[in-house]
């Protein structure tokens, strides 16, 4: 039963991948820019993969040959043919796309309000800013500001050349 389900899932995937293919045609420059990306080992793997897709594509395989070789979505190899034809560099159809990540919530003018802080006197019962106290300072300050590291605060100070924990507000200029 199995082994039926899978020759059926097969023969539906032929039909599927050989609707239309992208024909690609690669230049010799094209061809040692990808073969270097696939050798140097520095490169992630979905670059390295992306990659491979194109020489197998100019080499004439068919999404079926690729998908066996390389065990990865047919879709994804479509797509790589149209990124390529689309950008016409090699480099741009393999690359990641940016991913832009969490915006920042320490802004400058909190990094500002740290190290002016540092340099003033310190609070009553201490000798020096600390930075659970700086922290405090900050997060009372800016009510929209959440939470912050200590750690976080004392990337701020050490950014700025401040260590109010050593030398008793001392401001480098």
């Amino acid at each position: 039963m199995l082994y039926l389900h899978m020759t059926t899932i097969g023969h539906i995937m032929k039909k599927k991948l050989s609707k239309k293919k992208i024909e690609i045609v690669l230049n010799e420059e094209d061809i040692l820019t990808l073969t270097k990306v696939i050798k140097h080992g520095s490169n992630n793997v979905r670059v390295i993969t992306r990659a491979r897709i194109l020489l197998l594509s100019h080499e004439g395989k068919t999404n079926i040959h690729i998908v066996e070789a390389l065990s990865c979505a047919p879709r994804m190899i479509c797509n790589i043919r149209q990124r390529y034809i689309k950008e016409k560099s090699v480099l741009k159809a393999i690359a990641d796309a940016p991913r832009p990540g969490q915006p920042k919530k320490i802004e400058a003018k909190h990094e500002i309000y740290v190290v002016a802080v540092a340099c003033t006197k310190a609070p009553k019962g201490h000798n020096h800013w600390t930075l659970p106290e700086l922290k405090k300072k900050l997060l009372i300050k800016y009510k929209k500001l959440k939470t912050v590291s200590d750690e976080r605060v004392r990337q701020m100070l050490l950014a700025s050349a401040l260590k109010p924990w050593r030398e008793k507000n001392v401001v480098y200029t």
